[in-house]
């Protein structure tokens, strides 16, 4: 068991470093084509701190343990609002600007109730997981085209993010070395995740909804604590709003269509409800006062211990 716990810590860096490192070779490529900054580091925030979550899920879903693939995403997107979101607030008050409000969070609801329709029947399908790919190419044309109109402060902190790689062997090596660690940390973590959860006697559901989607979430949590401590309130909200988009369209969207993923009815009934109220519980949030408080950080992280402890309450009861 130790052993295990070790294995699965061990693949949790893996992934951290391994996606730190293809962020850099990624930054680099885009810089080579002619990408600016602002724009690298607006889909960096997005897809860098989401390629954890999305290893695990490949690895997952080809090792046959789709419950660990879609707990990963459901438990992923509700700590990222609960746990990240909240403690960050808590760290310092978060600032939220219009466009926001206006376009990136009545997408990612939007793009949950319609997950949580397409699971009602049991199972996402090749054809909705290609659904959700497209939704994907659809947001990220929107969040372009709505970013060339935001104010040049919010351009500045969003292009700090990109780490430019300047030679193209340089580049080319991060991106391999990047892409290794992925791998190699999505394998380990999944099949330590596996035989923790055999030798406790509980779900792989369980075990996904909680210690590997908490897992993968970290590199979520140190760069929107940090954005936090630095004044960049943009950076830590993007960080969770364009994560959990993410996660749903492309993860999920490239899982369903390599492979098509059944659905656990826990998930239907209980998960990605809360999922969706999560989510929902960010316009109310984010338009009082057009900020979200250390108060209301305090609710969404007390919210979401709570539903851990249930979660871990059914599982010992199970």
């Amino acid at each position: 068991m130790l052993l295990q716990t070790l294995i699965f810590a061990a693949g949790l860096v893996i992934l951290t470093v391994g996606a730190d490192i293809f962020i850099r070779g990624a930054s680099g490529l885009g810089e080579r084509l002619g990408m600016s900054s602002f724009m690298i580091g607006l889909v960096i925030v997005g897809f860098g701190t989401s390629a954890p979550e999305l290893a695990v899920n490949l690895s997952a879903v080809y090792g046959g343990h789709p419950d660990i693939a879609m707990g990963n995403v459901v438990g992923s997107n509700i700590a990222n609002i609960g746990l990240i979101l909240g403690a960050s607030a808590l760290v310092a008050p978060l600032v939220v600007h219009v466009r926001m409000l206006r376009v990136e969070v009545p997408i990612l609801i939007a793009a949950s109730i319609l997950l949580w329709v397409m699971a009602l029947d049991g199972s996402l399908g090749r054809l909705e997981g290609l659904l959700l790919l497209l939704g994907q190419i659809g947001v990220l044309y929107v969040v372009f085209r709505a970013s060339k109109a935001e104010v040049p402060e919010v351009q500045a902190e969003f292009a700090e993010v990109a780490k430019p790689v300047h030679s193209w062997v340089r580049t080319g090596v991060f991106l391999l070395v990047g892409l290794g660690g992925l791998v190699l940390g999505g394998v380990l973590a999944v099949n330590a995740a596996v035989d923790i959860a055999r030798s406790f006697g509980v779900s792989e559901l369980v075990i996904g909804l909680t210690v590997v989607a908490i897992g993968t979430s970290l590199p979520e949590l140190a760069s929107s604590v940090v954005a936090g401590l630095r004044g960049k309130a943009d950076i830590a909200v993007g960080n969770v709003v364009g994560s959990n988009l993410f996660n749903i369209l492309f993860i999920l969207g490239a899982s369903a269509s390599l492979m098509p993923l059944p659905v656990n009815g826990s998930l239907t009934e209980t998960e990605l409800p809360v999922m969706i109220f999560f989510t929902l519980a960010l316009l109310p949030l984010m338009r009082r006062n057009m900020k979200v408080t250390r108060g209301e950080g305090a609710f969404l992280l007390l919210a979401y211990l709570v539903l851990i402890a249930y979660q871990v309450r059914t599982a010992s009861a199970g």
